[in-house]
């Protein structure tokens, strides 16, 4: 190799000439080696979907949750440099569900006023109550890829945009009460003024969801089908590491002309300080190389 070649001859010198020889030759022996490296990138274009546990991850102050499943499908660019290391981009639709049971869980809906001015502070029991969700966001992945053999493994981050977020609650019983500090009094009746307990509610629409940053980490094994097609076949977990709900809407939304006719909102951001996304699954990968 011409570099050990010139490297020995050089050792037999002390001379500052020598030196320096050796210092450039190191520096010309690694740019020949990067260039060398780069010369062997390989440009894979994929397709990709998977499927699994896929759900907003929540704790409840009161009653309970159920985890649900979805899927991830998208498109994305792997750039390989060499045999071993590669760089990952790309973009995806994630599709989250999950629902929470809130039975015997209260929330209060502060500072109303009722017909004649009066502040008070709606108490609402919650009974045969069960929020569904369904969510999907933009997935964008930017993700570290390492192989050796047949076998990969990714790590890296994705980030992800909010494109639909809902939420649908049928037949629930609602019981309200007023509490009205001005007077230290409570007021659990009539309810053509809006108290006691209503059968049948129902109620459905939109959560406003934020940005996400979810760490994500994929392993498995990839096959070779010619020269120009590869197949990936793995397993993979997501974990957002911050909190993505960002509603803050009124539990009861309270009209004093017409109590009775109140109508209701999302109960999770008042029953968690927390929601973000989490994914685990088993994911297929056709990729074109070039």
């Amino acid at each position: 190799m011409w570099y050990v070649q010139i490297m020995n001859k050089l050792k037999s010198s002390s001379s500052k000439y020598s030196k320096i020889m050796k210092k450039i030759i190191i520096l010309l022996f690694a740019i020949t080696s990067t260039a060398h490296i780069f010369a062997q990138v390989t440009h894979e274009f994929s397709i990709n979907g998977g499927g699994g546990l896929s759900t907003l991850n929540y704790k409840l102050s009161s009653g309970q949750k159920t985890l649900g499943f979805g899927g991830d499908f998208g498109l994305g660019y792997t750039c390989i440099f060499g045999k071993y290391v590669g760089i990952q981009v790309g973009a995806g639709l994630g599709l989250y569900n999950s629902k929470a049971n809130l039975n015997d869980s209260e929330v209060i809906t502060p500072n109303l006023a009722d017909s004649d001015g009066d502040v008070f502070d709606m108490y609402t029991k919650l009974a045969n109550y069960e929020e569904i969700y369904k969510t999907m966001f933009i997935n964008i992945p930017i993700m570290a890829q390492v192989q050796v053999k047949k076998f990969y493994a990714m790590g890296g981050i994705k980030i992800g945009i909010p494109l639909s977020s809902k939420y649908n609650v049928s037949d629930a019983s609602l019981t309200n009460k007023g509490y009205y500090p001005e007077y230290d009094n409570w007021a659990i009746k009539p309810a053509f003024a809006g108290f006691g307990t209503f059968h049948s509610q129902s109620s459905e629409g939109n959560l406003k969801m934020g940005v996400s940053a979810t760490l994500a980490i994929e392993a498995g094994m990839k096959w070779e089908v010619g020269k120009i097609m590869a197949i990936y076949v793995g397993a993979y977990f997501d974990y957002g590491v911050n909190n993505i709900l960002k509603e803050n809407k009124p539990f009861i939304n309270y009209i004093n002309t017409l109590p009775a006719e109140f109508s209701s909102n999302s109960a999770l951001p008042y029953v968690t300080e927390k929601v973000n996304l989490m994914a685990a699954g088993l994911k297929l990968r056709f990729a074109l190389k070039k």
